[in-house]
């Protein structure tokens, strides 16, 4: 028996037939007004749905809803189709069921391009947020409104009769001969189609009618070329809301048929800048949006064509928020919004502040009774000032204290002053010329012969007025000498600024001093794991002093167990990479722990097997290998095409391994390279442990081997 008989024309009712299928009510679907058939978008709304095609009369909707004999009739077609909903009303009667009719809320970009108002002010005011021609069928006594709106009068034409003083009144307004069409109707639908392709027509303002007016023709010419309509009447004054008939259907049919609302608010970071230095995932998100925040010069150029709110914190965000749910649950139930904020979402960002106040709005909407609701909230990153900055300034600032001040009485500004005399690279965000110039006088106050201190100040990164102001110390660091750099003037303009300050003589901090073991870190230091191997501090000092490192390094501590050596070296050298290569996944993640507990930061655990996991690392100067997996002759191999003058330190524990060194000395193995400088090792270590007044010297561990040595080719290779 079906439970609701449905005439729909609408997204809407497509909406609502597809929620009742999914609910497994028992529907009849009437798809046709006349404004022409409309199939649903669904073409499977569910196996209790049934759907009627074509047109009917007045006596066929009575004897159809006689025959289903529905609990209720749903009047969803357009607002606009008023014989239609007459014809409706008056067969549901006849019938004797009762029929709800649905207000359709007027909005600012409904399907199909038909735009609904109330009255023309609020036309103009939508029109003002678009691009081009206008055609206006509203009457001569309309079009004032039209020539004092700001933006509109020259793409405005107009459909007046073909009078001399409607021509001469469109004229005084200041419409000029080739906007005024003077023609005397009816307009068939053709001719509607021909003026609208003849003035490039993108908007048609017309009144709500009959069709009598001409109205149909209109609409039929609009759907065909893909013009948007704006209708101006009072359509929605009957009827009930579309939240509140799902309401009312479930209290008639007893279940529950609201939809769930949900919300995606993607947080992101554009880069500096107006956005043009965003992440292609950045640039996605924003275009899947139909709701923009941020600051002003972020979403404006978005306004002609996503709705757009000029605000970036939560407070204010919050009650759009708040406003757009409750449209959603008349409406669309798919919210998708996105806050554009300026540089990357994850350095010194409004980000942090805007998860906190949305994650708390999800929590207390979800508790909420007033209807289902689901939220999801993604942060898109992007390109941060300051990796600009080292970009223009073809530096590195994985290495850097990076920070931010604001003002010269700031609890931050007074923590980067404090680090400045300790850091080789410091960059900071800042809020404006004051600090820039702040920071100026401190460094010629601290360093007035300019030994230590370099200074450059990127001033509107990104924009076309871009430059960085610069005053170089004695030393002022790798790759700068290429950068375009300005002297500073005697006044900086006014702008946004990010700084690098770069210390050539960086002190030692007494915290380091303490803290820091430079070699021999005893093993007890390290965590380690039942069945993996740690080497002997003494053999590891010596080890890395065969390495004999200068700054700048590229490290490879291949087979690197429980990533001792790699450790060592990474707070040692301050500016090298080191690479600790590792294929078995669970001794990977034991250096990782390593690296984060003894503060090895410049160390990169790579997971995966040698030589093919060398392929994307930079070319090494220096190479370790502690454990080769029996591929210690392919390794060397590959290692010399990718480095041919590296130097080589080989560490053997067992009796395969050394006979493997042994083979690399005797040369008796057929390779592409020599070796310069050989160095052999053999080490066999004795702990000795003091007991009170005794002392007592343990017996020699098995001996284990160094090779130390670097490439050369062969002669005639």
């Amino acid at each position: 028996m079906t439970q609701v008989f449905l005439f729909t024309g609408t997204a809407e009712g497509r909406r609502l037939t597809r929620r009742l299928g999914a609910a497994e009510i028992v529907t009849t679907v009437s798809v046709a007004s006349e404004y022409g058939t409309v199939v649903p978008e669904d073409p499977s709304p569910g196996s209790s749905v049934t759907i009627l095609y074509g047109t009917m009369t007045r006596e066929e909707m009575t004897d159809a809803i006689r025959k289903a004999a529905p609990k209720i009739v749903v009047d969803a077609t357009h607002p606009y189709a008023l014989r239609a909903s007459e014809k409706i009303r008056a067969a549901s009667e006849a019938a004797g069921i009762p029929c709800l009719r649905l207000k359709r809320k007027s909005k600012d970009a409904p399907d199909k391009k038909v735009f609904l108002f109330d009255n023309l002010p609020e036309v103009i005011s939508a029109l003002q947020r678009t691009t081009g021609n206008i055609l206006v069928t509203t009457g001569i006594d309309t079009l004032r409104l039209f020539a004092d709106a700001e933006g509109l009068k020259d793409r405005v034409y107009v459909r007046i009769q073909p009078d001399r003083n409607e021509l001469e009144r469109c004229e005084a307004m200041g419409f000029s001969g080739r906007q005024i069409i003077a023609m005397r109707g009816p307009f068939s639908q053709e001719l509607n189609r021909a003026t609208i392709h003849d003035y490039e027509i993108r908007h048609l303002i017309t009144w709500q009618s009959d069709s009598s007016g001409g109205f149909t023709e209109k609409m039929f010419a609009a759907r065909e070329t893909e013009t948007a309509v704006y209708v101006i009447g009072e359509q929605g004054k009957e009827g009930i809301p579309y939240a509140e008939l799902l309401d009312r259907l479930g209290e008639l049919l007893e279940t529950d048929l609201r939809d769930t609302v949900t919300i995606n608010v993607s947080l992101v970071g554009v880069g500096p800048g107006e956005g043009g230095d965003m992440t292609r995932e950045a640039g996605r998100a924003i275009r899947e949006a139909d709701i923009l925040f941020g600051e002003k010069r972020l979403v404006q150029p978005y306004q002609a064509e996503k709705k757009v709110f000029p605000y970036d914190r939560g407070e204010d965000i919050l009650p759009r928020l708040e406003q757009l749910l409750q449209e959603a649950r008349q409406g669309d139930p798919h919210v998708r919004a996105a806050v554009l904020l300026p540089g990357d979402t994850g350095f010194h960002s409004g980000s942090v502040g805007l998860i906190f106040y949305l994650t708390n709005w999800r929590r207390r909407m979800s508790l909420s009774d007033t209807g289902k609701f689901k939220m999801q909230i993604r942060t898109y990153p992007g390109i941060s000032s300051i990796q600009l900055m080292a970009a223009r300034l073809q530096d590195h600032w994985d290495t850097a204290f990076v920070s931010g001040i604001h003002g010269s009485e700031d609890e931050s500004t007074r923590e980067v002053l404090r680090r400045l005399p300790y850091e080789k690279r410091t960059y900071l965000v800042t809020s404006g010329v004051s600090d820039v110039e702040f920071l100026r006088n401190w460094v010629l106050e601290h360093d007035p012969e300019r030994r230590r201190y370099s200074l450059y100040a990127g001033y509107q990164l990104s924009y076309p007025e871009e430059r960085i102001f610069a005053e170089e110390g004695e030393r002022p660091g790798i790759g700068v000498e290429d950068a375009v750099l300005d002297p500073f003037p005697d006044i900086l303009p006014e702008g946004r600024y990010t700084v690098m300050i770069r210390n050539s003589d960086p002190l030692e901090s007494e915290d380091d001093r303490k803290k820091q073991v430079l070699a021999g870190i005893p093993n007890e230091e390290y965590f380690q794991k039942k069945g993996i191997p740690i080497t002997k501090e003494e053999v590891r000092t010596i080890a890395l002093g065969k390495l004999r490192i200068t700054e700048p390094a590229v490290v490879y501590d291949i087979g690197s167990g429980t990533g001792s050596f790699a450790v060592e070296l990474g707070r040692i050298l301050r500016e090298s990479e080191i690479y600790a290569v590792e294929k078995d996944p669970e001794r990977a993640e034991l250096i990782r722990k390593n690296v984060e507990h003894l503060s090895a930061h410049a160390v990169e655990v790579v997971e995966g097997e040698a030589p093919e996991v060398l392929d994307a690392l930079r070319k090494p100067t220096h190479i370790l290998i502690r454990g080769s997996g029996g591929k210690l002759f392919l390794i060397l191999q590959e290692l010399f095409r990718k480095s041919p003058e590296a130097r080589v330190v080989i560490h053997a524990a067992s009796a395969a391994e050394k006979k493997e060194l042994a083979q690399i000395l005797s040369r008796s193995i057929p390779t592409e390279y020599d070796i310069l400088d050989a160095e052999y090792l053999e080490l066999e270590v004795s702990h000795g442990r003091k007991h009170g007044v005794r002392s007592a010297v343990g017996r020699g561990d098995n001996s284990e081997a160094i090779l130390s040595f670097r490439f050369a080719r062969r002669p005639g290779a």
